[in-house]
């Protein structure tokens, strides 16, 4: 007995520096509208730019369109470099909020579960649709989906020999790499946390934050540079994501970052404009030239790495000017934020597989994929929201009513399904 006691004693001081952050209800700030507004606008702009992507000529994809245009790479070069900057800072501070409200252990198997369950289930019963497309176009599969879809589960299966890059052999993640990287930059961040919340950090970030607008922006702008310059291009958006991560932790609590956007939100669109040409310039002019010299790709990736963290702060001060207010339906749209996104490339690519057939034309294909893929992820979202069993699977939060022992044991089923998952994560 007393060893149990010695043993849980000097548990509990080891954690203690976790424990002093977890469940801290009384430290909570208001809730932020503007931010709830701009995970809806920037998870919906991905429906937007995965469907440009079937129609870009130089950028690669699962599934191509028979319109192929270089001038739709314009348009989407206004979106692309700030586009996941903004979702995964957003995800910082929603951490922020939510380390708050759990303890530690109930934070764990609750983000591992509603983050790796859906993941589960999107890499086996959303994501094949895309492989199937991807090979059909690639080597003439001569078989109908659901065929497909029946050696998919064979994971020896000599049909995907030439496509081994995934979770498991040929289930690869495919857009849903995002949900894979949060759960592993949760651990991560969560291990730093005595860091984080360390008395000398906090009066840093504070005092950063008082500075004038452009040093915050230097001073953040400095570890995307450097490790955009030792970062192989190709998987730079992983440590990308993880550093946005922590920009929005970090930043989540501190309101004279949001006040100094808020009063420079003009000057910050001006900023944004200037270098959304420019990067389009140096687009065509530098990373389409073959000829072109080290120094001026250098150049051009420094200027496009800027131009992410204009983005974000631009529609953080946008959101905070225009977007600050609670609205009826404000709950109903970031309840189907993640169903969306689960949903949203796989209905993008199916539709434009089966209506690649038909030849509609450069402009009534892409308006009808574009159409059908918010019609068929809302329809979705709205069956699913009514069934509880199928909720979690998607991403919604369950609606019905149950007992707090029915809820605890619905989370250890989902960390049963998910462990295997876990380790291969891990």
């Amino acid at each position: 007995m007393k060893l149990k006691i010695v043993i849980k004693n000097t548990t509990r001081t080891l954690l203690q520096p976790w424990l002093n952050v977890f469940n801290q209800h009384d430290e909570l700030p208001k809730r932020r509208y503007d931010l709830d507004w701009l995970r809806v606008i920037a998870f919906g702009l991905l429906i937007f730019y995965h469907t440009g992507m079937l129609y870009s000529q130089n950028w690669g994809f699962h599934f191509k369109s028979q319109y192929l245009s270089s001038s739709v790479e314009n348009v989407m070069l206004l979106l692309s470099p700030w586009r996941m900057g903004l979702i995964w800072f957003i995800s910082g501070v929603a951490l922020r909020f939510i380390i708050a409200r759990f303890s530690l252990d109930m934070f764990l198997i609750t983000r591992s579960v509603k983050i790796l369950l859906p993941l589960l289930f999107g890499i086996w019963f959303i994501v094949p649709i895309q492989l199937y497309a991807q090979m059909s176009q690639e080597v003439g599969l001569a078989m109908s989906f659901w065929q497909f879809y029946q050696q998919f589960f064979d994971l020896t299966n000599p049909l995907f020999n030439h496509y081994q890059a995934g979770i498991w052999p040929h289930v690869d993640v495919n857009h849903l790499w995002y949900l894979r990287s949060l759960w592993q930059f949760t651990l991560l961040l969560v291990l730093m946390i005595p860091l984080l919340h360390h008395a000398t950090v906090q009066a840093i970030m504070t005092r950063l934050c008082e500075r004038s607008l452009v040093i915050v922006f230097i001073v953040l702008l400095l570890p995307l540079c450097i490790l955009k310059l030792s970062w192989p291009s190709d998987t730079f958006r992983y440590p990308m994501g993880a550093l946005f991560l922590l920009y929005g932790y970090l930043l989540a609590w501190q309101p004279a970052f949001y006040s100094q956007l808020l009063r420079h939100w003009q000057a910050l669109l001006v900023v944004f404009i200037l270098g959304y040409l420019v990067v389009v310039l140096g687009y065509h002019m530098i990373w389409q030239n073959p000829a072109t010299s080290q120094w001026q790709i250098t150049s051009m990736d420094m200027l496009y790495t800027a131009q992410r963290l204009v983005g974000v702060m631009l529609m953080l001060a946008l959101a905070k000017r225009f977007l600050n207010h609670e609205h009826p339906k404000l709950a109903l749209l970031n309840s189907a934020v993640f169903p969306f996104y689960l949903l949203h490339q796989s209905v993008i690519i199916g539709l434009a597989f089966y209506l690649s057939k038909l030849q509609l034309g450069g402009f009534v294909e892409p308006l009808l994929i574009l159409s059908l893929t918010f019609i068929i992820c809302w329809l979705v979202f709205i069956g699913a929201r009514r069934i509880d069993l199928l909720s979690p699977f998607i991403g919604i939060k369950v609606t019905g009513k149950y007992k707090a022992w029915q809820v605890k044991a619905g989370f250890c089923y989902g960390l049963i399904l998910v462990s295997p998952l876990i380790f291969k994560l891990i």
